[in-house]
C-alpha cells in the first residue's frame, strides 16, 4: 500500500501571558475561543500552564479547525478578526498575540505557499506568524 502524502494545517490567533483573563477576552471581543488555558491548571498528569491563553480559530463548536491549505485557514480566520483589530492591538502591550499556525505533515516534502496579497494582509493585521510543524509517518489515508 502506498502511503499518501497529507499536509494539514491549523490556524489561531492566541493571546497569552501571565495574569491573562480569557473571560475578559471573550466578553471584549464577542467571540467564543476554540481553546482557553489558565494559568496555575494541570497540563497533563504532573506539569501546570505557566500562563493562560485564549485561542480563536472561527470554529463555531469548539474544538480545532483544520484546513487543506494555510492560505486558505489564514484568510478564514482573519476575515473573522478583521473589525477587532483594534482590539486586539490593545492587547500586543501586555501579552503575546501570535497567529499560531500549526502545519501536520506525513512526509519531509511540500509544505504551505502564501501569495503576495495575503502576506500584505497579515503585515497590515500587525500580528506575527508562527509556523509550528508536526511529522506523523501513520497512514492518514484510511
Amino acid at each position: 500500500m502506498t502511503q499518501s502524502v497529507m499536509h494539514t494545517y491549523t490556524v489561531q490567533l492566541r493571546i497569552s501571558g501571565a495574569e491573562l483573563c480569557p473571560e475578559e477576552i471573550t466578553a471584549r471581543l464577542g467571540l467564543n475561543p476554540n481553546q482557553v488555558r489558565r494559568e496555575g491548571e494541570l497540563r497533563g498528569a504532573r506539569q501546570r500552564w505557566s500562563e493562560s491563553m485564549w485561542s480563536y480559530d472561527g470554529s463555531v463548536e469548539g474544538g480545532v479547525r483544520e484546513w487543506g491549505s494555510l492560505e486558505e485557514g489564514l484568510r478564514t480566520v482573519m476575515h473573522a478578526l478583521w473589525c477587532k483589530r483594534a482590539d486586539i492591538e490593545t492587547y500586543q502591550s501586555q501579552f503575546d498575540v501570535i497567529w499560531w499556525c500549526g502545519h501536520f505533515q506525513s512526509s519531509f516534502d511540500g509544505g504551505p505557499t502564501l501569495s503576495v496579497d495575503l502576506l500584505k494582509r497579515l503585515a497590515e493585521f500587525g500580528v506575527p506568524v508562527y509556523l509550528d510543524n508536526y511529522f506523523s509517518d501513520e497512514d492518514w489515508s484510511t
